[in-house]
């Protein structure tokens, strides 16, 4: 694929402000008297300790530290809501619900009743209190809100380098608050952005993507998925190989970033070379306007994970970068 010029929803993300479809998410909202305590022994972060208004990153691991999900949890007064990719979501659910014996809990799933929909970029927040609402303010806080005159909650989750909301309304609301969105953000600098637009941004930021970045093949650190786990906290599920394997110093392979001398974009599973050796594979790509070139996520062999490390995808020089780039 040749390199593009910026489309309006990337250029105005990151200038100002881009408002997203995120029918890519979905959640599992947990209620009953014991519902910390549970989703505490089976996610990796630490979620007993949240209160009302705050949230978390985690991640869903079988015994063996394989990503079954991750995503996002948040507390409110009277229930958790773990905010998940919605090809995750079923699997999530049942892999939980294997372990729901004698806990008082009660799943709901709400994705078919909810429409989510984001606000990626510098002025996300002053177009969301254009539109009349307060934003959140640290990572994962979230608020019920009034916007566009109907009910809303608003959590604060950066999917780009710059600050991000996720907005969840009743789907009968969701085009009407749509429109009031765009009405309010227009005269900020907002667009309707695309999700060839989320593609280069999360790139950029370095966020891996479930079932393209990392899967239940994979164990979390090789995914890079740390921020998601709280090493202090106690057992959980998965703990005793992330223990092990964080005691042993490394993972054998590892999801880095990977910088790209050129234009060409390579292909989902393009093979990564080091001096005539195969050492990995791409999982994502794109052109990125920002740094004008090409960047991609990929797993590499422990030898060539370090930054600095010089490689080959598709006969072109690749180098092995921090995340995010």
């Amino acid at each position: 694929m040749a390199a593009k010029e910026a489309s309006r929803g990337y250029t105005a993300s990151r200038a100002a402000a881009g408002l997203f479809d995120f029918d890519f998410r979905a959640s599992l909202v947990f209620t009953g008297a014991d519902r910390a305590s549970f989703l505490h022994n089976l996610l990796s972060n630490d979620v007993i300790s949240l209160r009302p208004g705050g949230g978390c990153y985690t991640t869903l691991l079988t015994q063996q530290s394989k990503v079954v999900a991750d995503g996002n949890v948040f507390c409110s007064a009277d229930s958790l809501r773990f905010d998940l990719d919605r090809a995750l979501k079923d699997r999530a659910r049942e892999h939980l619900e294997k372990f729901l014996v004698a806990d008082e809990v009660e799943i709901d799933d709400p994705s078919e009743r909810e429409s989510v929909l984001g606000i990626l970029g510098p002025r996300a927040a002053d177009v969301l209190r254009a539109a009349g609402a307060e934003p959140p303010a640290g990572d994962r806080d979230h608020r019920e809100t009034v916007l566009g005159g109907v009910a809303a909650w608003i959590a604060r989750v950066d999917w780009s380098a710059d600050p991000g909301f996720q907005i969840v309304v009743a789907r009968t609301d969701a085009a009407s608050v749509r429109a009031s969105i765009v009405s309010a953000g227009e005269p900020l600098g907002l667009v309707p952005a695309e999700r060839a637009d989320l593609e280069a941004l999360r790139l950029e930021a370095g966020i891996p993507w479930p079932g393209i970045d990392f899967d239940e093949t994979r164990l979390v650190l090789e995914a890079g998925l740390e921020r998601g786990i709280h090493f202090k906290k106690g057992c959980y599920l998965g703990q005793e190989v992330v223990e092990r394997a964080s005691a042993r110093g490394h993972v054998n392979r590892r999801l880095v970033g990977l910088w790209l001398e050129g234009e060409r974009v390579p292909a989902r599973g393009a093979r990564i070379v080091h001096a005539s050796d195969d050492v990995g594979e791409v999982t994502s790509a794109a052109f990125s306007p920002t740094f004008a070139r090409p960047i991609a996520l990929g797993y590499v062999r422990r030898e060539v994970m370090e930054p600095g490390s010089r490689l080959t995808i598709d006969g072109g020089i690749a180098e092995v970068r921090a995340l995010p780039f």
